[in-house]
């Protein structure tokens, strides 16, 4: 169930709007220096854009296109939408600069076939799906971007999940938005601080809420690596689909992947 919230604070002329279980967990901005009528439209073209994707690229939604897919693309080819194209067709280009690790199949992505004269996708067999989960936060919060921009907005805070944020312009009093990154066993440590400034930052790791949920493709078993990975970059989509890579990367592959991605920091964190 979907919910919506949203308040206008005049004073500091701050609008803030809140969607409780969009994607499966919380989505939160804050606008600065908008009036109320002005941060009302962008927020409610926000809302209708993430119950949009939602219903796209939502694989435990029945009636989410992805899940259609997964459901009639096994030994059938499936044409899909044109957005649906792009994201899978984007996500197969990740797989290949990734060196594999990233894979929405969790099996082998490479032996999904793609039709590119009829935009359809075949799967091979029933143990294939895709899931979307390490890249539709990135992809929404690019959607979200551009719909800040277009409406003018230059001072933003985006948080989707507490894993994916983006830091636009700046806070009302400073020069930058600063994001702490907190110890998820430890809530009282804060590991580190990054200040972002038209900058996104994607978190991956375990925590007592959320573990065994980054699966190495090549083995098909869970990472239980008590460790988080920060990347800060300019697209959300190379941030999310970096730290999930590098949760499970050797060194090695590590120093190979990271020149394909436009990346500005990573960081690792070491939570044991």
């Amino acid at each position: 169930m979907i919910s919506s919230y949203s308040h206008y604070y005049e004073s500091s002329e701050t609008f803030h709007g809140s969607l409780q279980g969009i994607m499966g967990t919380r989505f939160d901005v804050v606008m600065t220096g908008c009036d109320e009528l002005k941060g009302q439209s962008v927020w409610d073209i926000i809302v209708l854009e993430l119950k949009r994707l939602d219903g796209m690229l939502n694989r435990f939604d029945p009636k989410s296109e992805l899940s259609r897919l997964n459901q009639q693309a096994v030994g059938n080819p499936v044409s899909v939408s044109p957005e649906m194209w792009t994201v899978l067709t984007g996500c197969k280009r990740y797989h290949a600069l990734t060196l594999g690790l990233f894979d929405i199949t969790l099996k082998d992505f490479s032996l999904v076939s793609f039709d590119e004269i009829s935009h359809s996708i075949l799967l091979p067999s029933e143990k294939f799906a895709f899931d979307l989960g390490g890249y539709a936060k990135g992809y929404a919060m690019e959607k979200m971007k551009t719909i800040l921009r277009e409406n003018a907005i230059e001072n933003a805070f985006i948080d989707f999940g507490n894993s994916s944020i983006v830091g636009l312009g700046h806070h009302p009093y400073g020069d930058c938005w600063k994001v702490s990154i907190e110890n998820p066993f430890r809530k009282e440590e804060i590991l580190g601080e990054v200040s972002l400034m038209n900058q996104d930052i994607s978190t991956s790791g375990n925590t007592p809420l959320y573990s065994n949920h980054i699966i190495h493709p090549f083995t098909g078993e869970y990472s239980d690596a008590k460790k988080l990975v920060s990347v800060v970059a300019k697209n959300s989509i190379q941030a999310e689909v970096l730290t999930t890579t590098l949760m499970i990367a050797t060194n090695e592959q590590k120093e190979a992947i990271t020149p394909a991605f436009d990346i500005e920091k990573i960081t690792s964190y070491d939570i044991q």
